[in-house]
């Protein structure tokens, strides 16, 4: 991978977040009321699957349910942010031996603490404090004026889209001014 193909990774990751936040709040829910009785049919190799879109309908037309939905599903694209902007630039860094270029950032340990939170187990919660900086005796991870520590394990982190988008940028400035 070349610095301007992780570039355009993250800008396609940037782009997946906002095209998925905008999708919920452009479509009107009288067109999801049209489609109540359709099915979307996705066509593989060896097998269709059809898949009604009457259940998804429901969530998107009644106001008790819709709300939750798009909560759930605007979690959703923010850990997938969180976890693939991290992950693109720890291939690359990996890739270019340019690890220790992104290690020593001030912030890291908050960005990987932050994919870990939102990777694993139910998400939503420190589970565990990495292991390597226990040994080191590191309890605290910081970024601008959030802090993650050991105190917080087991319990749940909030990180808003505004939090995340800061984040992304400040990953994309990195990879702008600091990587080869």
């Amino acid at each position: 991978m070349t610095k301007n193909e992780l570039l355009n990774a993250l800008n396609n990751v940037l782009n997946s977040f906002l095209y998925g936040l905008m999708c919920s709040r452009l479509t009107p829910q009288e067109k999801w009321r049209d489609v109540s009785t359709s099915a979307v049919l996705f066509e593989g190799k060896d097998i269709d699957i059809r898949i009604a879109l009457g259940p998804l309908s429901q969530r998107l037309t009644d106001h008790s349910l819709r709300e939750r939905f798009l909560g759930n599903y605007e979690n959703t694209l923010l850990r997938a942010l969180l976890r693939e902007s991290h992950e693109l630039i720890l291939l690359y860094c990996e890739q270019t031996n340019q690890f220790s270029i992104y290690r020593d950032e001030p912030w890291f340990q908050f960005a990987r603490i932050m994919r870990n939170v939102v990777s694993h187990k139910q998400g939503g919660f420190v589970t565990k404090w990495p292991d390597d900086l226990r040994k080191k005796g590191i309890c605290i991870a910081r970024w601008h004026e959030r802090t993650l520590d050991t105190t917080m394990i087991g319990s749940p982190i909030s990180f808003y889209h505004n939090e995340a988008l800061l984040l992304l940028n400040d990953q994309r400035e990195f990879v702008t001014s600091k990587l080869a």
